[in-house]
Formats: C-alpha cells, sequence, structure tokens
C-alpha cells in the first residue's frame, strides 16, 4: 500500500533518530565482537558499517546546521547539492525544483555538470521527471536497461549514466516542490537501501530547508515590491505636491503661499508703503466690437504676459486682471524703499512696449490700443481671501487713488500721484499737470512721468538706469528718501 505523502515525510525523519539509535546502542557494539576457539573477533563488515553510519550522522548533523543557517535560496541549492553528492559518494547531483504553473522541473544546480545553466524538464519525461509525476522513489542500477531513462544528455556530453537513486523532496505540509538525484555510486556498482534512508533524511532536510526559503525568497520580494510601491507613490505625491506649489504660487506670492501651507490661512498684513499700478486699455471695447474672440485674448494674452515679465524683472506683484485692466503693486508681500521707484521703471518699459506694439499694428494696417497707466503710493491692507479658490488681494483708499491715476491719464503716458512724485522726482523727468479732478476724490496734484534724468540714464530715451541711478537707489533704501530740496540737489551732483 503506498504511504501518504505526509508519512513518507515523517518516515525520513525518523532516519536520523535510527542512525542516531544504531550507534547508542550497546547491544549493537556487542555485535562487533565474536568469541570464537576461545578467542574474541571483531567483525570487519560490521565494523566498517558502523563506522559509515557514525560518518554519515556527523556529516547529517553538521550539514544541518549550515543547511538550516542558510536562507538565500540559490546558496541553499548550491549548498545541498554539494552535500549530497559528497556524503552519497556520487559522481553527480542534481537538485530539481517544481515548477506547478509549467508543469515542469527546473535546476540550475548540478554538481559535475560544470555549468549553472538552467535545466528543464516536463513531468513524466525521464528518471527525474517520472520521480516528479509518480511521486516514488527510485533506484536503478543500470539505467540503459531501464526504459524510463532519457540518454539524450548522455549522447549529448559524452557522458555515460550508470546507477540512478531518484527520490522527491517534500516541504512539511507534505506537498512535492522538487526531485534530488544522485548518479554513478562512485566505490560501488549502485545505490544500497541504506543510501536510500541517507538520500531521504537529507531529501526531508532540504524540503523543511527549501520551504523556509522559499517564504524568505516571497517575503523579500514582497518587500522589495511594497519599496517600489513606495517609492512609486512618494514619486507620486511628491509630483502632485509639485505641481500642486506650481499652481499655487501661480495664484499667491512664494512667502504667503509658504504660510498657507504651514498655517492653513493668512493673516491680513498692514503696509505703510506701497506703491500700486494700474492700466487700461483706451476704448478697448469699441475696438473689440470689430475683433474676433479668439483674437481678443491673444491680443490680450500677448500684452500680459509682456507685463508679468516685467513684474519679475522690477520686483512686484501682480494682484489680478479685471477684463482689459491690469493691477500690481510693489513693496508686498515683502516690505522695500524702492517701490516707487521700481513701479515707474516698470511703468516707462510698458509704455515702451505698447508704443512698439501700436507702430507695427500700424505697419500692417491694423487696429491698435493705447493704454494709460497710473500709480499711486500708500498704505494698503494685503492678505488671501477665499476658501477653494484663494486670491492674493490689496485693499485701502491707496488702491482706489492708483485706479483714479490710471483713469485720470493719457494714452501713452505715466500718470503718478504727488504722493509717488515726492519718491521718484530725484531720478525721473516729471511734468507737473496740477489739480486734475477724480472721481470722488475731488482735486488731486498728479505729474506725468517722462523718462529717467539724462544724467542718471545710458540711453537717449531714458529707459536704462546708469551706475549713479543705481547708487542712489541704494542710498534710499538703506537711509530713506531725503527730505528738503538741498539734500535732493546734493544727491544727484554727488
Amino acid at each position: 500500500m503506498k504511504k501518504k505523502k505526509s508519512e513518507v515525510f515523517k518516515d525520513n525523519i525518523a532516519t536520523f533518530k535510527e542512525i542516531s539509535l544504531d550507534l547508542s546502542d550497546d547491544s549493537k557494539l556487542k555485535e562487533l565482537v565474536v568469541f570464537r576457539d576461545g578467542k574474541y573477533f571483531l567483525e570487519a563488515d560490521k565494523l566498517n558499517n558502523l563506522v559509515t553510519q557514525s560518518r554519515n550522522l556527523n556529516l547529517l548533523i553538521d550539514s544541518a546546521r549550515s543547511i538550516m543557517a542558510e536562507m538565500g535560496l540559490d546558496s541553499l541549492l548550491g549548498l545541498i547539492i554539494e552535500t549530497v553528492t559528497y556524503v552519497m559518494d556520487a559522481d553527480r547531483a542534481t537538485l530539481f525544483l517544481v515548477d506547478k504553473e509549467k508543469n515542469e522541473l527546473w535546476s540550475r544546480v548540478a554538481i559535475g555538470l560544470g555549468n549553472h545553466q538552467e535545466i528543464r524538464i516536463p513531468f513524466g519525461v525521464g528518471i527525474a521527471g517520472f520521480v516528479g509525476q509518480s511521486k516514488e522513489t527510485v533506484n536503478i542500477k543500470d539505467a540503459y536497461n531501464d526504459s524510463r531513462f532519457n540518454p539524450a544528455n548522455d549522447k549529448r556530453t559524452g557522458y555515460r549514466t550508470k546507477s540512478i537513486l531518484c527520490m522527491p523532496v517534500y516541504n512539511p505540509l507534505g506537498e512535492i516542490i522538487g526531485v534530488i538525484q544522485v548518479l554513478n555510486k562512485l566505490h560501488s556498482d549502485h545505490f544500497t537501501e541504506s543510501d536510500e534512508n541517507l538520500l531521504g533524511a537529507y531529501s526531508s532536510l532540504a524540503g523543511i530547508s527549501i520551504a523556509n526559503a522559499q517564504a524568505y525568497d516571497e517575503l523579500q520580494k514582497e518587500r522589495d515590491l511594497l519599496e517600489v510601491r513606495v517609492k512609486e507613490r512618494t514619486r507620486d505625491l511628491e509630483e502632485s505636491r509639485k505641481k500642486s506649489d506650481e499652481l499655487l504660487l501661480n495664484i499667491l506670492p512664494v512667502t504667503i503661499a509658504d504660510e498657507l501651507k504651514i498655517d492653513g490661512k493668512v493673516k491680513p498684513k498692514s503696509y505703510e508703503m506701497v506703491s500700486v499700478l494700474f492700466t487700461d486699455f483706451k476704448g478697448f471695447t469699441k475696438i473689440s466690437e470689430n475683433m474676433e474672440p479668439t483674437e481678443i485674448l491673444n491680443e490680450l494674452d500677448l500684452c500680459f504676459y509682456r507685463f508679468d515679465m516685467l513684474m519679475e524683472r522690477f520686483n512686484l506683484e501682480k494682484i489680478k486682471t479685471i477684463g482689459d485692466a491690469y493691477m500690481c503693486a510693489g513693496g508686498i508681500p515683502t516690505a522695500n524703499q524702492t517701490n516707487p521707484i521700481d513701479a515707474v521703471l516698470a511703468g516707462l518699459e510698458i509704455q515702451k512696449f505698447m508704443d512698439n506694439l501700436r507702430i507695427s499694428k500700424i505697419a500692417e494696417g491694423k487696429n491698435y490700443w493705447e493704454l494709460r497707466l497710473g500709480i499711486h503710493t500708500g498704505p494698503v491692507i494685503a492678505g488671501v481671501v477665499g476658501q477653494k479658490k484663494f486670491a492674493y488681494d490689496i485693499w485701502g483708499d491707496t488702491v482706489n487713488t492708483a485706479s483714479r491715476m490710471e483713469s485720470s491719464g493719457q494714452p501713452g503716458k505715466i500718470n503718478v500721484s504727488s504722493f509717488t512724485y515726492k519718491y521718484i522726482h530725484t531720478l525721473f523727468d516729471c511734468t507737473y499737470r496740477g489739480k486734475i479732478p477724480a472721481k470722488n476724490k475731488g482735486d488731486i496734484e498728479m505729474y506725468f512721468v517722462e523718462r529717467i534724468k539724462p544724467e542718471l540714464s545710458i540711453d537717449g530715451e531714458g529707459l536704462q538706469p546708469n551706475d549713479k541711478f543705481l547708487r542712489l537707489v541704494e542710498e534710499y533704501s538703506q537711509n530713506g528718501y531725503p527730505d528738503s530740496p538741498n539734500e535732493l540737489n546734493k544727491s544727484i551732483s554727488s
């Protein structure tokens, strides 16, 4: 009656105990001594057998320590097969593992083949394939007299297979996980029943160790997969965070965005000196009536893109666009002393860009937009409004007055209030306009900024400041603006 897999596994494990009992039993030792003809003789065959069993037990114990300590599957397979080859006194040995998906045996570890190429054998083919399919132990004295033997490998390599001992390898659950095979007993013409027991013991030891190694290998793969997933998820989160930050920075200044991310809100902040700049296209509605919507948007995008570039160049903060109006401010979110100068320099560049655009449109025979630009300097409150859609904005009378500077100006000109004028007149040529009526503001003193003063500019148009201009700006930034006319003249002449 065929034994169950679990019973075979237990029988093989029992071989450890049997060998040990053979050596510890006094009756076994007494069998070595024979009294004959008045003398005591030692039975040589029995003594050799006992020595062999002792040797095998010591090898088994030593091997068990090494094999059970190895967790790397490839290293473990190599260690097992190397040990088995030596212990079994075999010329060659191979340990195959079961590939359930392909219904095959495979191995990269074989002693005596001279390489580590993967070997694959279908179930039912050759002796190993037969054992893998039938789960029976096969002990053959002459391989060529057995119809199950496949001589193809011998023909290919020139090797001559004679004796074969091949048996299944089970895991602790009684499931077949491999086949172990030894070829050509070196000091005998066949493998004995004792060899079968010994190989069975190693087979069981191998089954436990391979199962542990496979479990460890699976755990390592899961850990590696988890690490990969964590890295991928981290990378995805980092990319999402980066996109979110970029989107946030398109809406809010860097310092304000950082405060919002850290605190979840932004506290309103008061500023004593901020220069607010407004632009608006004259006759925008009338001219746009004869333009396609796409053309209008393209023209606005062209202008506002250029304005955005100038904001970065002159350290101004874009606040918003309202239809064809553009609003920005200097001195926020980081306060500074130079914002009136920065705003006027940006205004000169904006009007120069619009003048060049006007010239090109005239050359093409197209309508063009003219721009009014106004600047006012004073105190504001800045903060973030909105919960889902954030917007950085500023409030206060300064904003309203700056808007009146724009609406009270003229196309192609930079109109500034007397408050802005007092900060910038030492550096720019300005024309006094007098007191101009402003909606809801009464009469307000206004000035047109014409250009940078000739002695402070490096170009004929008065758009580019020279080193002297920059030194004065640095002095105003550190020491404040001069108050008296004498101080103003002294600063310019120095």
